[in-house]
């Protein structure tokens, strides 16, 4: 685990695998807090559709992909 603070740079993601004698990298950055905003808005829109049973596990119900 380790911790990036670099100015400009909001959000960083990276996921390593590793077999014998290899690596593969998947990386996401994030410059600008707008690039969350389509989530948001979509978590907003669609908050009343969630059950009232309790806690909700997962995006599918929100992406409407169950």
């Amino acid at each position: 685990m380790h911790s990036v603070r670099l100015a400009g740079l909001v959000a960083h993601q990276e996921v390593l695998f590793g077999g014998h004698g290899e690596t593969l990298t998947i990386r996401h950055d994030s410059l600008d807090r707008v690039s969350f905003m389509p989530g948001v808005l979509l978590a907003i829109r669609r908050i009343g559709t969630l059950s009232r049973r309790g806690f909700s596990v997962g995006l599918e119900t929100l992406l409407g992909i169950e």
